[in-house]
């Protein structure tokens, strides 16, 4: 990374377990608007430079889904990111609502409205969760979503916030509900100050 060093594997850790408690939190808000129970778990958690994301998916061209909200505070700011390839954001809707997608993308508003409060309530624990790991309060923009070419999308975003930033939190994320599972990853794109403010509380 170019400003910031690799951190330790207990930094590692302590990022994995915030993702951790982000997700507990998380399944009680799904579950209570989905009225079944969802499991959800971070398999695997790592600070990588901005242009390796798209090496988790197929290349900047990939399809995906992909809902945003921005965090922040007087002294912290950072963008939350839940993607999903568009195979498993159909995957998920299909679990969620027991009906059968026709064709390989979402293309209908109830769909698109399911996807984007999931990404809601994820995003929103996560950043909650960080929110009390600093000990300060958090602002969320209003949930967006985007359904495009991955690198597009994460273009756009970012030039759009001039969010001057090099690395991202990435954590890889498993939803499992009556009828199967599928994949997304939660991204966590801060500025370089902010990184380092969540580093700082974690040694603390």
């Amino acid at each position: 990374m170019s400003s910031i060093e690799r951190p330790s594997y207990l930094k590692i850790d302590a990022l994995k377990e915030i993702g951790n408690i982000g997700a507990a939190h998380a399944i009680t808000g799904l579950s209570k608007l989905l009225r079944k129970r969802i499991d959800i778990s971070v398999t695997s958690v790592d600070i990588i430079p901005l242009q390796i994301i798209y090496t988790l998916f197929n290349g900047p061209e990939s399809m995906v889904s992909v809902v945003y909200i921005e965090g922040y505070s007087e002294k912290f700011r950072g963008m939350m990111f839940l993607i999903f390839p568009h195979p498993e954001a159909t995957r998920m809707v299909e679990m969620i609502t027991g009906k059968t997608i026709r064709g390989d993308q979402i293309k209908d508003e109830y769909s698109t409205s399911v996807l984007k409060e999931i990404g809601n309530i994820m995003c929103g624990c996560y950043l909650n969760t960080l929110a009390t790991l600093l000990g300060q309060k958090l602002m969320h923009s209003v949930p967006q979503i985007s359904r495009d070419m991955l690198g597009a999308v994460m273009d756009s975003i970012l030039i759009d916030l001039s969010l001057d930033s090099d690395c991202a939190l990435v954590l890889e994320t498993a939803f499992t509900l009556t009828g199967g599972q599928c994949k997304g990853f939660l991204f966590f794109v801060p500025t370089s100050e902010s990184l380092e403010t969540i580093f700082e509380a974690i040694d603390m």
